[in-house]
């Protein structure tokens, strides 16, 4: 009962306190009226910031936040922020909030049009009557330093890149920029490579859910389909924590896309671009007409009928179908335009000022093509270096992404949100290749003329409702939900190819009638539900202050169908030296040869087969987080994934699974960070994360993505990989937007998932399958410096530098014949560099309206596919490994404000460096893939409407 009247008699004081100096109930402070101007009548700006917990760095919602002298307050909301309009002059601003001792910045100027940043974090009160303060100078932060802050903050090993610097990289996606951050390089331009490690061992978030992926191919969602100007940040994380998914190795990539403005914004922007290899140059072009421009295929590349024709189909059928496709095989040569671009934004606030309702809106287009003349390609099958397949290919693609977003926000009072996210993007690729191939192994003098006409379009569609609630009277615990439909769509509606001969005694090359051609028709439809809740309850009177106790689970439904069909040319009848099979491709594919007298298109089962797969997880976890003493913070906790996998023939509703995985994997965690000063930490984790494989890799569809290359095939018998990580990691925050940090991380693999090149049906195939174990060890190195040291203007220049050293080995299966493998061979692991690096250079003016960015990227050779054993007739071949040499680039940015007007000029591929694959063969070091990008130069020009 004392205690009880004690207690009471404290509270009461602390009111009184409060009421007079209008501070916290456990804090107050007098402040001088010098410190706050009268205001200008009229002209306002913004004052907007973030309140955090000092300990714990998570955000403080119902904080009170106070512009002292005025009447004008505002409480933070669920993620600690506030937004308050306030006349332009210098003030003094409090945070303060029942437990936690206030904090106080003085000298804060609020200019009029403008949104000004101040952030606070607050420390725990401890009972007392005497009055407290805490007080800060004024900070001016960016989005770049956000995003440092909330990594400096994190409970996981993290780095990322924000919007600001996305707009200082050149180039239009996601996969331009991601290739900035630490630890990270790009595979194909689009793929992420995290840690050395392929970009299968890597997952993709989307605002914190996982997405299905367009590509047929790859696991993981390729980055370029992202356009830049849509994201509001990038953030690999590179631990694991009991809140995420597990199925990673190298890295989480998390995409967050453009959150909801501070003031209203209405802008549009323009881009024009140059490519050395293509613009202006004279190269064969698929034709475009009605909304080809926008990605949108207006009919003419699928005139055929549908179901598409089957074996049993007739001979009138067939011919109907044959005449069906599209006849565009060489088309007229002529200039490639600049490349073109445009952004439309908007967004702002409803419903007066205290913005219960938030939005944002954006749409992005971008079209460009791209030319390889002389790419070259061979197909090695044999130690001894001869060529299967040698080609020279010249090769002309237009690509378009269209995207968008329509983000919107409801805030319910200051405890409560609700959010729904959309995101729909949408890419198109058309190709048309034409190749001369020879194949010294059919003899020497002969060749063959290849040609390809290729149309893909992949859509990403993302829809989110969430919310966020805060319960103050239940110990302060939070609820988060979010239920995500995503849906992937890849529909490639032609993707023909022929095959011309030309023998020793021709002269000219006419259609093969040995060689069949080949026409592929695929469409994939990915579609992912995913419902999750995370609740979280503070837990301060057991374990002191700042300790918090999380769970939650995770339901993700994932349907995945898959059609396929394959048709092959077919000569009925003709003679080889026919006159007519010498002519060009569009003569030949008239309706007066097609038909089954003479030439005829026929389906095949010999490579594309449809299928159907559910892909289901089941998550559950429990996380602690405690901070045992103010310098030492604990994150554990344990998850269990539940992964079923069955995998159907056709349809699910028609036959019984053909293939089913199912496994539970318990993933426990800790990360542990020692708080070595209010700037410097010290990180330590192990954890455990799984490598599941992705439906295509466990089924026997074939794909051909270059006319003549080998065929992707997928693998019944494929496992799961299961990793043991373990990481530690320096770090020290010398000034807003400064960092120094050094890690260093290993790797233990079971059952890595590797691709290897093998011979199937006399055929050469890549096919997944996995090595007996492997390990990766690697250090990281990221300094992020300010140069204001520096005389003149090089106190306005801020360099980076970033640096990754890795060393990997695996076993791999060298399979002899199908029941007997050697698993003696040892190699590093596929897509692994030995080295990383990233350095940039910024000029930035005071004022911000005048910006210079240099930025260069290398990385060392890295294994592109291994090679294998595989029997044939006569006894077994030894397939090397082929390796993609490094490179390294430079790309450069500039950017200018004039009033309303923003300016930009970009450079990529400075270095005019070409993309070059080896193998190594009895003849040594030998070429097998070659291709230059070119370089690349764009203008863009931007106007803020408002």
């Amino acid at each position: 009962m004392l205690h009880f009247i004690r207690s009471q008699r404290i509270a009461l004081a602390c009111a009184v306190l409060c009421a007079t100096a209008g501070s916290s109930p456990l804090t107050a402070q007098a402040v001088p009226a010098a410190a706050t101007p009268a205001p200008a009548a009229g002209a306002r700006g913004y004052l907007v910031g973030q309140v955090v917990d000092k300990a714990s760095a998570r955000p403080l919602p119902t904080t009170n936040v106070l512009v002292i002298g005025t009447t004008l307050r505002t409480q933070t909301d669920l993620d600690g922020r506030f937004r308050l309009p306030v006349p332009a002059g210098v003030y003094s601003v409090r945070a303060f909030r029942l437990g936690n001792v206030a904090a106080q910045q003085d000298g804060v100027r609020i200019t009029a049009g403008v949104s000004t940043t101040v952030t606070f974090a607050l420390g725990a009160a401890v009972v007392q009557l005497q009055a407290q303060t805490v007080t800060a100078a004024p900070t001016k932060a960016n989005s770049e330093d956000a995003l440092l802050a909330m990594q400096r903050a994190s409970s996981r090993v993290s780095d990322g890149i924000s919007a600001e610097a996305i707009k200082r990289a050149p180039g239009s996606n996601a996969g331009d920029a991601v290739v900035r951050i630490t630890g990270v390089s790009i595979v194909d331009n689009k793929f992420a490579v995290v840690r050395g490690l392929a970009e299968r061992y890597s997952n993709t978030l989307l605002n914190g859910v996982e997405l299905p992926s367009p590509e047929p191919q790859k696991k993981i969602v390729p980055l370029d389909i992202f356009p830049s100007e849509l994201l509001e940040s990038i953030v690999v994380s590179k631990t694991a924590t009991p809140d995420k998914p597990g199925d990673f190795a190298g890295g989480s990539v998390e995409v967050s896309t453009k959150e909801f403005p501070n003031t209203r914004v209405a802008d549009v922007s323009f881009t024009t671009g140059y490519n050395s290899t293509s613009t202006f140059r004279n190269f064969a072009l698929a034709p475009q007409r009605g909304l080809d421009f926008l990605g949108f295929d207006n009919g003419g590349r699928r005139q055929q009928p549908t179901p598409f024709p089957t074996a049993t189909a007739t001979d009138a059928e067939l011919e109907k179908f044959a005449e069906s496709i599209r006849n565009v095989w060489t088309p007229k040569p002529s200039p490639v335009a600049p490349n073109f671009g445009a952004t439309l934004n908007f967004g702002g606030r409803l419903g007066g000022e205290n913005a219960p309702i938030g939005y944002v809106l954006s749409a992005n287009l971008n079209h460009e093509t791209e030319a390889t003349p002389n790419r070259f390609f061979q197909i090695v099958l044999d130690q001894t270096g001869l060529a299967e397949t040698s080609a020279t290919l010249n090769q002309a693609q237009t690509s378009t992404d269209l995207g968008g977003i329509a983000n919107f926000a409801l805030r319910l009072g200051s405890a409560s949100k609700i959010g729904w996210k959309n995101l729909y993007t949408r890419n198109t690729e058309e190709l048309l290749s034409r190749a001369i191939a020879y194949s010294p192994l059919d003899g020497i003098g002969e060749s063959n003329e290849l040609f390809q006409a290729r149309y893909i379009t992949r859509a990403l569609l993302q829809s989110q409702l969430s919310g966020d609630h805060y319960f103050e009277h239940l110990l302060g615990s939070r609820l988060e939900w979010k239920a995500t439909l995503a849906e992937a769509r890849r529909d490639e509606p032609e993707n023909r190819g022929l095959t011309y001969f030309k023998a020793q005694t021709d002269s000219t090359y006419g259609l093969s009638s040995s060689k069949n051609s080949s026409f592929w028709y695929r469409f994939l439809r990915d579609q992912v539900r995913t419902a999750q809740f995370d609740w979280s309850t503070p837990i301060a009177r057991l374990l002191g202050d700042g300790a918090l106790v999380k769970f939650g689970a995770l339901v993700k439904q994932r349907n995945r169908q898959f059609d396929g069909t394959q048709f092959r040319s077919q000569l009925r009848n003709v003679p080889q030296r026919s006159a007519w099979l010498f002519l060009p491709p569009e003569k030949i594919f008239t309706p007066e040869l097609l038909g089954p007298g003479l030439l005829t298109i026929e389906p095949t089962t010999a490579g594309s087969l449809p299928y159907e797969a559910d892909d289901n997880v089941k998550a559950y976890y429990a996380m602690l987080d405690v901070p045992l003493r103010s310098w030492l913070r604990v994150i554990t906790g344990v998850r269990r994934e539940d992964w079923a996998l069955d995998i159907y023939n056709v349809r699910k509703d028609t036959l019984p699974p053909i293939t089913t995985r199912r496994n539970n994997d318990v993933l426990p965690s800790a990360n542990i960070t020692l708080k070595l000063s209010d700037r410097q930490n010290l990180r330590l984790a192990a954890y455990a994360t799984v490598a599941r494989p992705d439906p295509r890799e466990v089924t026997r569809d074939a794909y051909e993505s270059v006319a003549g290359d080998c065929l992707s095939i997928g693998s019944r018998d494929l496992r799961r990989t299961t990793i043991r990580n373990a990481d530690i990691r320096w770090e020290r925050y010398p000034r807003a937007g400064e960092i120094i940090a050094v890690s260093a991380f290993a790797k233990n693999f079971i059952d890595p998932i590797v691709e290897l090149l093998s011979i199937d049906d006399a055929k050469c195939v890549y096919r997944p399958d996995n090595a007996t174990s492997g390990t990766l060890r690697g250090v990281e190195f990221e300094l992020r410096r300010g140069l204001a040291f520096l005389p003149g203007i090089g106190k306005n220049l801020s360099a980076g530098l970033n640096m990754s050293f890795v060393n990997s080995n695996a076993t791999i299966p060298i399979i002899v014949s199908n029941s007997v493998r050697d698993t003696t061979r040892s190699l590093r692991l596929q897509g692994q560099s030995d080295q990383l690096a990233n350095a940039n250079l910024l000029y930035a003016t005071t004022d911000g309206r005048f910006e210079v960015s240099v930025l260069g990227n290398y990385f060392s050779d890295r294994v592109a596919r291994y090679g294998s054993v595989a029997q044939v007739a006569g006894g077994s071949i030894a397939l090397p490994d082929t390796f993609e040499k490094g490179r390294f680039t430079l790309d450069a940015k500039l950017r200018r404000k004039v009033g309303r007007m923003n300016v930009s000029l970009s450079a990529r591929n400075l270095t005019d460096n070409e993309r070059t694959f080896i193998q190594s063969s009895k003849k040594g070091s030998q070429v097998v893939g070659y291709l230059r990008p070119g370089v690349g130069v764009s203008l863009g020009v931007g106007y803020a409407l408002r």
